[in-house]
């Protein structure tokens, strides 16, 4: 069995053994579709726990455009969220990117001549690909929506960009 064949799962628990408990008890409610808040401590897999059924479910079938935003509020974030998982994106076939402030114009004309399936961004840069007609229309396949760190953006101008943006 090659590894585009394996499960997320199975690829996960190749190199890291165990689920959390975290990621046990929310992984199925993601994987149902449901709407859903995970809450524990940092270090504990609400990433991965988040992560996990929507890639799998990518893997089986994803559709033209992007299909996930993940939004994260800082920059710093995205770019360590895109290392920790462009392994499992790449054995999956599923395109990653990040696109925020400091994306190079290269990459930004990348992303909109072929846009990535699971795209990583802030509340900002999520109002930007608004302006692009060719991403604002890739931006009709999203089908999953992951807010990480919703506690910093819940009470501030940043939380209700990102509300409106939601919201388009």
């Amino acid at each position: 069995m090659n590894m585009q064949e394996k499960s997320v799962y199975d690829l996960f628990l190749s190199k890291y053994g165990s689920f959390t408990l975290i990621q046990k008890a929310a992984m199925p409610v993601v994987e149902s579709g449901s709407d859903c808040l995970i809450i524990a401590a940092t270090g504990s897999g609400k990433t991965e726990a988040a992560v996990l059924p929507v890639l799998n479910r990518l893997r089986l079938g994803k559709k033209q455009g992007i299909n996930v935003i993940y939004i994260t509020p800082l920059r710093a974030l995205n770019r360590d969220l895109l290392k920790r998982l462009e392994w499992l994106a790449k054995e999956t076939g599923v395109e990653i990117a990040v696109r925020h402030g400091d994306t190079t114009q290269t990459e930004r004309q990348k992303q909109a001549a072929n846009p990535p399936t699971f795209l990583i961004t802030t509340p900002e840069s999520l109002q930007n690909l608004f302006l692009s007609k060719r991403l604002r229309s890739a931006l009709s396949s999203v089908s999953t929506v992951i807010v990480d760190e919703v506690h910093e953006l819940f009470s501030n101008k940043r939380g209700t960009q990102l509300a409106v943006a939601l919201e388009r």
